[in-house]
This record gives structure tokens, C-alpha cells and sequence, in this order.
């Protein structure tokens, strides 16, 4: 009974999108993070409180393990494997700006299995920084194309390390042909700033061959980058107009099946999107509040020949030095460190993007609330399209193309002497795209649809200093081919944002934040198994600030974050994960599931405690840990 009262009050936390999350969906990932054994409950210490607070100079004595959580790759237990370095690089000194950059070839080893039929291939990003640092954006290409979004912890003085592992089975086109590798981590080393973090970065690849057990997916059969194809510079169209990024686009004449999938964020006054207040009330914040106006939804949208073919509402993605830095070290906000991505079919198009009497393009573009542009600079927007043939040429018609306009309305009041403001936007988009196909494989009807809502409620306090929002974006995508479902996102993500900065301005102020952040997801991609993610993080920090004249910097903090995570699969892989932090170091980290092996708990030494390591013990005397002590 509990159970369908915690998923009903998810489900019905706003209006009823069409063919959303199911309890049925929702059961087997409650169910399984109830089965966290009490053996590790009970190992959790109970002087955990005991902490010494994060600063410049941290007394740690060993490098801190940081980590997003995530659901590791599945790959077959049973066959042979290989792994290849594919890259390794310090991004440091002169690094903004400037890719690596290196050649790629396909293994050739017999463990890996044969060129272009893995079984699955996963990547391994591990970064090691010693220093201060701000947080970076880091992308990774294959032959042009974005394979991977992350980003970077903002380091200790005495090291910081992180690893991430990804599964990028679905972009075996491009790895079984010669290309190149780059990576973008653009970073800056400068002593008037006290940044001097460097990123030392090693990439690998793990080829796995099949098995009787585990037989090569189904990919498509090549990929075309949606990017600008610069070959030593970042490929993502950085956007910060309303005219977007266009690739120009030639589909084979027997392609039977096109999706696209992208990868989007927000970057300078786009960032934080989701807390930017709507132009009309903008003039009633102090202009030192730095409120930024532009409103607060986005719609990323992808055109074909100019003509709208699907939308993304994003997920907020926190980076770790994001709206307070000590919330996210060592744990992560969720998407920090191995962005989403977003798939939309654009098959009903195939026969538009066949005609030979015109170029044919794909543009990615940004949407807001604002005028010239609609938003702020800038987006970074990057994508792929993922073709499937046939045998013979493709034929056909869209026969119906129902795209009603963006519906998004804006209400608010300002009080007296602008003492509170508050503002309430709401959106809606439903769009139905339907195409006849004459293929190899006979007559295909196309039905993609999407439904979405959106609800942003925000209030402001003391000029604009202190702001709370609450936000839903709440959405499904649904594509069918001759009734036959192939794509299903169907997503739910709570948002709320307390932050406080009526401190900032003082002598040695400070500022500081309360977030909650869910992220559900039942994903059915063109490619791979359909699994379930489920989210829940709640972080709350402060963040002590020096006396510095000009740029300000932190010189101490507080930040405690926990997480529930939850990955579940048509396949019956799991894992589960309950997980904390408190004042730079870790108090908790429990993991099940059939997965646990693959992304194992961080380290005991990592753990505060009497077994806890030179990892998080400080340097300082026993004494201080006696239960009761700060």
C-alpha cells in the first residue's frame, strides 16, 4: 500500500501526460531499493556527524574518489574482451580551446571479437586533478560525432579522482571504421585566479566479443554527425541565437529507419535556465542580484528542412560547481559527469530528405521566453543520426503533420515596494507526425508523437537574493512503426531550488542553497534494451566566503547530499545504490543488484570511521572522533 501511495503521488504531481510512467513500471524499482540488506544498514557508523568542514586547504591526507552515480554497462560475463587506450592527455596550460586529438583504428586482437560485431563496448573516462579549479565541460567525439558529454570536479589540494564508465554499443558504426578521437576539456591555469588544477585524463575501450548468451545487438547501420565538422576544434554548435546550428544532410536513397540523438546544455547565463526570472519582472530585482531574465523554460528543437520534427525539454543538469560547490564533492548531481541524451525518429522524413532537387539540412536550435534572441548565450547543441538500410530505394509521403504552436503562459505580482516577487509559467506541446514508407521491408507506417508540460513557480525575496523555484517537466516521446513500438522516453523531473545570497555582499558573507532533484525515466531507445531510471537526490550546503577585493573565493564549506538510484532493464540487470556525503568526504555508500560488481561501492578507506583509511581520516588527533564531538 505504501508503495502505489509513493508512486501515485510521482504520478500525479502534475497534469496527465499520455503514456507516462505506469506503478507497474515503477514497482520492480521500489521493490528492489527496499531489498537493501540490514547488514548494510547496520555498518554505517554512527559518528558520521563528525566531519571537518571543506577550505582552499583541506587537510585531507590521500585523494578523494568523486563520483557520479550510474548504472554500469551490461557486457557478457562469459566471453573473451580487450581493452585499448584510446587517449591520454593532460588538459592544462593552453588547453582551452584546443582538443586532443588522436588517430583511431579498430582492434584487431582475436579476444575482441569480430570488427563490427561486438557484443557491447563501453568506455572508461578516468580523470585525476590536484589543485583549485573551477568545473569543466569536457565532450568526446569519434570521427566528429559526440559520443559523450561529462564534466569535471572542482579538485582538493591533495587530489581529487574520478571514473566513469559508458556504454556506447550503439555507436559501433563509427568504431569499426578509422577515424579519430578528440576530446574538449577546455581548462585554464591562472595564478591571479588561484586556479592551477590540471585534468589528467586517460580514455579507454572495452571490445566484447559475443557469446551464446549474449549475441550481437542490433545497431544502425551508419551514422551521420549533426555538429561543424571542424576537424581539430569542438564539434557542438555553441548557439546564442535563434537561428540555431545546421549540418547538411544526404541519406542514402535505401535508408529505412533515421533517428536522431542529442546532447544539449546551457552554458554562462544559460547554466541555471531553469532560475532565470521572466523579462516583465526582471526590473523589480536589484541590479546587484544578478537576476538574469530570458524566463526560465527551454525547448530544444531539431528541424528538418526547416521544418520542426521533434522537441527536447531537457533535465537540469548541476555541475559540481553549480549553484553551491560543496554540494557536489565528492557526490555528484546526478547527469554531472555522463550528460542524457534525447532521441527523436525523424523517419517520417526519409522520403523529404531523399529528393534530389534540394540540399537537405537538420538544424538544432534553442527556444526561450525572451525576444532577440529568446534566450540567453549561450547552448552547446550536438547530435547524431542514426540510419538504418534497406536493400532497395525508399519511397513515400508525410500524410499527416499535426504541430500545433508552443503553448506558454506567464503570470506573477509584485508587491509593495518590490518586497516579494512571484512568478508561475506553464507550458504545453503535443505534436503528431505520421509517413507512409515504400521499403525493402514492404509498406511502413510511421507514427511519432510527443506530449509535454511543464510547470516553473518561483518567488523572490530582499531584491532578488534570496530565490526559491519549484519546476516539473514532465513528457513522452513515442514512436511506432506499422504499430510496432521502437522509441519510448517517458520522463518525469521534479525540481526545487532554495538559494541565499543576502549574505554575499558582507565581509567574509557567504551564500548557500537547499536542492531536490529527481530524475524518472522509462527509456525504449532505437538501440538497446528498455530500462527504468530513478533518481532522488537532496543536497543542502553553505559557503564561506574571503575578504578579497574584485573576484571573491571560497575558503571554507559545509554540503550534505544523498541519493537513491535506481537501473532496470528488460533484461533483468539491476543495481541499486543508497549513498551520502557530508562536509567533503563520504558517511555512506551501499550497492545491490545484479550490477554491483561492474560499479562497486567507493572504497572503505573513503568511508569516515574507525576503519576509514588515511582516504578520509584527517589529519588530526583521534580524540576528535568520540561520538558526540564536532
Amino acid at each position: 500500500m505504501r508503495l502505489r501511495m509513493l508512486v501515485d503521488a510521482l504520478l500525479v504531481s502534475t497534469p496527465v501526460v499520455l503514456g507516462q510512467v505506469t506503478f507497474e513500471e515503477l514497482k520492480p524499482v521500489f521493490d528492489g531499493l527496499a531489498q537493501k540488506s540490514q547488514e548494510l544498514a547496520a555498518s554505517e557508523d554512527p559518528r558520521l556527524e563528525a566531519r571537518v568542514p571543506l577550505s582552499t586547504d583541506d587537510p585531507t591526507v590521500a585523494p578523494l574518489v568523486d563520483l557520479q552515480v550510474f548504472a554500469p554497462p551490461v557486457v557478457p560475463q562469459d566471453g573473451t574482451w580487450c581493452e585499448v587506450v584510446l587517449l591520454e592527455h593532460i588538459f592544462g596550460d593552453g588547453s582551452f580551446g584546443a582538443p586532443a586529438v588522436v588517430p583511431y583504428s579498430p582492434p584487431t586482437d582475436a579476444d575482441c571479437g569480430e570488427r563490427g560485431k561486438w557484443a557491447a563496448i563501453s568506455l572508461n573516462l578516468t580523470v585525476y586533478s590536484i589543485g583549485t579549479q573551477y568545473d569543466r565541460l569536457g565532450v568526446i567525439y569519434l570521427s566528429q560525432t559526440e559520443i559523450w558529454r561529462t564534466s569535471s570536479a572542482e579538485p582538493t589540494k591533495t587530489g581529487t579522482v574520478w571514473t566513469t564508465l559508458k556504454d556506447v554499443t550503439h555507436f559501433t558504426p563509427l568504431f569499426e571504421q578509422d577515424g579519430t578521437v578528440k576530446m574538449d576539456f577546455s581548462n585554464i591555469i591562472d595564478s591571479s585566479l588561484l586556479l592551477d588544477g590540471v585534468f589528467n585524463v586517460t580514455l579507454t575501450a572495452t571490445f566484447h566479443a559475443p557469446t551464446e548468451s549474449f549475441a550481437t545487438p542490433k545497431t544502425s547501420d551508419f551514422i551521420i554527425p549533426l555538429s561543424n565538422l571542424s576537424p581539430n576544434l569542438t564539434n557542438y554548435f555553441a548557439v546564442d541565437t535563434d537561428a540555431g546550428g545546421t549540418t547538411n544532410v544526404t541519406l542514402p536513397e535505401t535508408a529505412i529507419e533515421a533517428y536522431v540523438e542529442l546532447l544539449v546544455s546551457g552554458n554562462a547565463a544559460e547554466e541555471f535556465w531553469y532560475q532565470n526570472a521572466p523579462d516583465e519582472f526582471v526590473d523589480a530585482f536589484s541590479t546587484e542580484a544578478g537576476i538574469i531574465g530570458k524566463g526560465p523554460f527551454r525547448e530544444v528543437q531539431i528541424l528538418v528542412d526547416e521544418k520542426l520534427a521533434g522537441v527536447v525539454w531537457p533535465y537540469a543538469v548541476i555541475y559540481t560547481g553549480g549553484i553551491t560547490p560543496s554540494n557536489w564533492r565528492p557526490l555528484t548531481s546526478y547527469g554531472a559527469y555522463d550528460a542524457p541524451t534525447y532521441w527523436i525518429d525523424i523517419t517520417p522524413f526519409i522520403p523529404t530528405l531523399l529528393t534530389e532537387d534540394t540540399v537537405h539540412n537538420i538544424t538544432l536550435k534553442v527556444v526561450g521566453q525572451g525576444t532577440n534572441p529568446t534566450f540567453n548565450s549561450n547552448w552547446f547543441l550536438s547530435g547524431s543520426v542514426h540510419v538504418r538500410t534497406g536493400t532497395s530505394k525508399t519511397t513515400g509521403r508525410i500524410t499527416s503533420y499535426d504541430v500545433p504552436d508552443l503553448n506558454i503562459d506567464t503570470v506573477g505580482n509584485v508587491s509593495a515596494k518590490n518586497a516579494t516577487v512571484w512568478t508561475k509559467v506553464t507550458g504545453s506541446r503535443s505534436l503528431n507526425i505520421e509517413g507512409e514508407l515504400q521499403t525493402s521491408e514492404g509498406t511502413k507506417k510511421v507514427k511519432f508523437s510527443q506530449s509535454l508540460t511543464y510547470v516553473n513557480e518561483a518567488s523572490y525575496a530582499d531584491g532578488g537574493w534570496i530565490q526559491t523555484t519549484n519546476q516539473i517537466t514532465i513528457g513522452t516521446t513515442i514512436s511506432t512503426h506499422q504499430g510496432v513500438q521502437v522509441l519510448r522516453d517517458a520522463f518525469t523531473y521534479p525540481l526545487s531550488v532554495f538559494s541565499n545570497y543576502s549574505l554575499y555582499d558582507m565581509q567574509f558573507g557567504g551564500y548557500g542553497s537547499e536542492i531536490n532533484q529527481t530524475h524518472t525515466r522509462a527509456l525504449q531507445p532505437p538501440t538497446g534494451p528498455s530500462h527504468m531510471i530513478h533518481s532522488v537526490q537532496h543536497a543542502k550546503g553553505f559557503i564561506g566566503m574571503d575578504d578579497w577585493p574584485g573576484l571573491r573565493h571560497a575558503i571554507n564549506g559545509t554540503g550534505a547530499t544523498d541519493q537513491t538510484f535506481a537501473y532496470v532493464d528488460e533484461r533483468g540487470a539491476t543495481y541499486f545504490r543508497d549513498v551520502a556525503t557530508k562536509n567533503d568526504g563520504w558517511v555512506r555508500d551501499n550497492v545491490w543488484g545484479t550490477l554491483r560488481d561492474a560499479n562497486p561501492p567507493v572504497p572503505a578507506n573513503q568511508i569516515f570511521g574507525d576503519q576509514g583509511g588515511p582516504g578520509f581520516r584527517r589529519s588530526v588527533e583521534p580524540r576528535l572522533f568520540r561520538r558526540g564531538r564536532p
